[in-house]
């Protein structure tokens, strides 16, 4: 069993290897103006730690959505920016313009390549142009496109390679996560932190996760499970070993 008293949510950062590696990436995409990229599976912590690092300085972040068009990012970047979606793109060239250093990041940017049609890749061009015309008119702005179950050598071997490779050539930066997972440097801080003082067969049990998402979730579960239990039950292998239980069968008591 273990203490939770006042123990950080899952809102809260954490510090891990994953966290860290994506701060200093996306220091480095503003402190040098990049034009750039990040890879990884999905749950590693990538729109978390990216939008915890925009809401600290200067950044528009932007979550791509299904069939993004160029019209359709433009108005998405236009409604970050100015709160409205009807902005031109000059006038969002001339914002980056007037603010040196901001980032622009676009979440699940794979919508801007739809299922590989040359149409839907306008929206990845719209992208590039914007971060150009910045640039050679004396500006400096920051770009990155954060990709999901991708990779750089799958961009190469794709069927729109010979489009995507003038892509590839472009990144002055990139930060590819993988998809293994550490617990040393990654499962282990976070279950340390958000259960305090937890017992190494809880730690253990947290070993079977392939990303951190998951370790959240029946975290999340079981807290909330011991704030309403009465009498209190702590957090316990048997509770954390249940609530895995119902994630595999869709089987939860609660639905009786």
């Amino acid at each position: 069993m273990t203490t939770t008293t006042n123990c950080p949510t899952s809102s809260d950062v954490i510090r891990t290897s994953i966290s860290n590696k994506i701060n200093r990436f996306l220091d480095g995409v503003a402190r040098r103006s990049q034009f750039s990229a990040m890879f990884g599976s999905t749950g590693r912590g990538k729109t978390f730690h990216s939008r915890v690092w925009a809401a600290k300085g200067k950044s528009v972040y932007v979550r791509a959505r299904t069939g993004t068009t160029m019209n359709k990012l433009r108005k998405q970047i236009s409604a970050a920016v100015f709160r409205s979606e009807n902005m031109s793109e000059s006038a969002i060239v001339k914002y980056f313009l007037d603010n040196p250093g901001t980032v622009l990041i676009i979440d699940e940017a794979v919508h801007l390549i739809g299922n590989y049609n040359y149409t839907a890749s306008n929206a990845l061009d719209s992208v590039r142009d914007i971060y150009d015309e910045v640039s050679e008119s004396g500006g400096r702005m920051g770009v990155v496109m954060i990709f999901t179950e991708y990779s750089m050598e799958r961009f190469r071997k794709c069927r729109m390679s010979s489009f995507l490779a003038q892509f590839i050539n472009r990144f002055d930066n990139h930060l590819d996560l993988g998809t293994s997972i550490s617990f040393a440097y990654e499962i282990k801080p976070t279950v340390e932190a958000r259960l305090p003082g937890a017992d190494p067969e809880i730690l253990e049990f947290f070993r079977q996760f392939k990303d951190i998402r998951s370790v959240h979730k029946r975290i999340n579960i079981a807290l909330d499970i011991e704030a309403h239990s009465n009498p209190r039950q702590p957090v316990s292998l048997p509770m954390l070993t249940a609530i895995q239980k119902q994630f595999e069968s869709g089987f939860y008591k609660d639905e009786l």
